[in-house]
């Protein structure tokens, strides 16, 4: 779920928290804090492990692995409450070319996600396209994205406090929105710095009312920042701090900069423990196994630290990569530090 959405309906809980009937009060929040708030609604979505899905916001970490990798991942935000978000996805990526070419410098992939959020669902397709250019010791590598939204709305399964209210009148039914992102990302064996836009328009999520009213939602226009280094402790143990920061605004509002802080511990190159820190009032808690040279699995489990916590029941995310390699070389060292 996007991190405005997030906090607005933190902030309704205080008021609707004694209420009996809490889950159907969030609910009604959840979709009016997307349908209806003026302005605009951050249309990405939000990952605990997000140093496995650096593909879904920089289309510029295509082929960074020099292998094919797929990845799958499944999270379910506020199990406890009725409507709160689920999103499910899937990508891969590659290098274009032979295998036995020791560099290749261009990379594409493409990736399928589902969100549902209350009465609303979206499903989003993208293609990507990297060039990487090799410097003594790094590489830079531009990437470009292109897909779109196809936006649902449900509104006739809402028990409307005001009934006839003009902006759920009628189903929205596969709105197509489309989009094109950007990215840069540079590494080597151990470090990287990434910054992307992955949405650059800024489209409507409701067409059909988007004529008559000012206050109907829109995707904003969000700036990502992030980098890691590992570092050595001895000859079993690495540290992996690295960061993710978001930044979205547009001219008629701003969103609170959203940050998260992780510091993950490496044992042996094939199990990681880690923790996150995320600045809208969550800990996050990290486990991911190299299970095999081919596959990997993570799970993590978010804690809020807010007003929500008491309603909210945790969130889980479920992270699953294979890679597909022709040239067992590439095994030379594992996922974590074979560039991230």
């Amino acid at each position: 779920m996007n991190f405005m959405n997030r906090k607005y309906l933190e902030k309704d809980l205080t008021t609707f928290k004694k209420l009996s009937n809490l889950n159907m009060w969030i609910t009604i929040l959840l979709l009016i804090t997307v349908a209806t708030i003026p302005s605009t609604a951050q249309s990405d979505q939000h990952y605990t492990m997000f140093m496995y899905n650096k593909l879904l916001y920089n289309p510029a970490y295509a082929g960074s692995r020099d292998v094919t990798s797929v990845n799958a991942d499944y999270r379910d935000q506020w199990n406890a409450i009725n409507g709160a978000p689920k999103t499910a996805n899937i990508s891969i990526d590659a290098p274009v070319g032979s295998y036995m070419k020791t560099f290749r410098k261009v990379a594409t992939g493409f990736s399928l996600t589902n969100e549902t959020l209350g009465v609303e669902t979206n499903t989003n397709f993208k293609a990507y396209y990297a060039y990487r250019i090799k410097f003594k010791g790094f590489i830079v590598s531009m990437g470009l994205s292109a897909g779109a939204d196809l936006y649902s709305a449900k509104y006739s399964d809402l028990h409307l406090y005001q009934p006839n209210d003009p902006n759920f009148v009628g189903n929205v039914k596969n709105n197509i929105l489309p989009n094109f992102g950007a990215g840069v990302y540079c590494y080597d064996d151990k470090s990287y710095l990434s910054f992307s836009v992955p949405n650059m328009l800024q489209d409507a999520y409701d067409k059909k009312h988007d004529n008559i009213h000012n206050n109907i939602a829109r995707q904003t226009r969000g700036l990502y920042l992030g980098g890691g280094h590992i570092f050595d402790v001895n000859e079993t143990v690495k540290v992996l701090p690295q960061l993710l920061l978001r930044y979205a605004s547009e001219a008629a509002y701003t969103l609170p900069i959203n940050c998260d802080f992780n510091v993950s511990a490496i044992y042996m190159d094939r199990f990681l423990l880690g923790v996150t820190y995320r600045t809208d009032k969550s800990v996050e808690g990290i486990v991911h196994i190299q299970a095999t040279e081919r596959i990997n699995v993570g799970y993590a489990y978010d804690y809020l630290i807010s007003g929500l916590n008491g309603y909210s029941g945790g969130t889980h995310e479920i992270v699953v990569g294979y890679d597909i390699v022709k040239d067992n070389s590439k095994f030379l060292t594992p996922r974590f530090i074979k560039k991230f």
